[in-house]
Order: C-alpha cells, then structure tokens, then sequence
C-alpha cells in the first residue's frame, strides 16, 4: 500500500495537553495486505469519532505499520478503545494477525 490512509498529518495543529498515541504494528508473516484492506475503514471510522483530533497510517521501510492518533483528552481515546469500530475492527481481526504490538500513550506539552 505505501500510500497514506488519510491525506492530513494527524499531528497538525496539536495543542498542549493532547493526547497522542502511537500504535506500532508488526504483521505476522502473511497477513500485511489482509491487515492493510481493513486500515481504510478504521481510519474512516476513528478519525469521525468526536474526540478525535487526527488519525493516520504511517508505513516505516521495515514493513511495520504506525498509526499516530490524536484525542481531545483521555476520555476521548477511551471512548476511542470502548467504540465497536475499534473492537470489530482492531481486537476481533487484526490483533489476531500481528507478530507483535506497541502503543505509546503520550500528552502533548
């Protein structure tokens, strides 16, 4: 794919005490494009969230996938985490297909 999800930076404009969350994603052997086909509907479906500030793919040369998102405040990711997007989504079908996952959660200052 090598194409961003969504055309903005996720992380324009940010504004102290911000939430910014940067999700590394490492795809089992097999499984990048079936996990690349479901990015668009997340991105689509997380970034018209009302908490949410920006949401977007980021495609490192390792073959990893980073997503870099941003929320109003920490109420809003969580309401991000709890949304059925989110579950149908990240924990019932891509989870399932990586070799390792990391979340970063930080403020911005």
């Amino acid at each position: 794919m090598n194409e961003p999800t969504h055309p903005m930076w996720p992380l324009a404009g940010a504004r102290a005490a911000e939430i910014v969350v940067v999700a590394r994603w490492t795809p089992a052997d097999g499984s990048r494009e079936r996990i690349e086909s479901s990015l668009p509907e997340l991105v689509r479906e997380s970034s018209a969230e009302p908490g949410c500030l920006g949401y977007g793919v980021l495609w490192p040369e390792n073959g990893d996938i980073v997503l870099v998102e941003r929320y109003v405040d920490r109420n809003a990711l969580q309401a991000h985490r709890d949304s059925e997007h989110f579950r149908r989504i990240v924990q019932e079908r891509i989870v399932a297909m990586l070799a390792s996952r990391d979340v970063t959660v930080a403020v911005t200052c």
